[in-house]
């Protein structure tokens, strides 16, 4: 009889402590190397498809404001200035519940800035490239805990919200 107890006390423990070791859930998603050197990849946001680019040097993930309609993005907030790598600063306003998938994989809801992306994509065709239609950035990099596999031409994405 202590045996037995000794085993169920000891498989009660452990499921207790399970959750501890839970292994987070690991999405790959295919990315491209484009003409201009970037990284892209494949997404749907809100269910319509979008080209995007990974750009671990953006501090926020943007949406040009230009598609805002056309991914039926809502705003939420005010118009604020946000400002990029040049001197400019940009008109942006923040957008909420944009629901994104990248490859086949739910990602969930996200928020993104929505700012005017003409000037660069006008550099990206200058240079031979496609047109985009938002950037992944840093924000969503970190959260997710993306690692970019360079080798497998993969973006890795290990988060147990997924």
């Amino acid at each position: 009889i202590l045996i037995g107890v000794k085993l169920r006390f000891r498989f009660l423990l452990l499921q207790k402590i399970k959750p501890l070791f839970k292994k987070p859930a690991v999405k790959k998603v295919k990315i491209k190397l484009t003409q201009t050197n970037h990284l892209s990849c494949q997404a749907r946001i809100n269910g319509i498809k979008a080209n995007l680019l990974i750009d671990t040097g953006a501090s926020n993930s943007c949406i040009a404001l230009a598609l805002k309609d056309h991914f039926g993005i809502k705003e939420k907030g005010d118009p604020f200035e946000a400002a990029g790598a040049g001197e400019d600063k940009m008109k942006a306003v923040l957008a909420h519940k944009c629901n994104l998938f990248l490859g086949r994989y739910r990602i969930g809801q996200n928020t993104f800035v929505l700012l005017d992306m003409q000037h660069i994509n006008a550099t990206l065709v200058k240079e031979g490239g496609e047109t985009i239609d938002g950037i992944l950035g840093n924000d969503f990099l970190r959260k997710n805990k993306v690692i970019i596999d360079y080798k497998r031409k993969a973006m890795i994405i290990q988060t147990e919200d997924l």
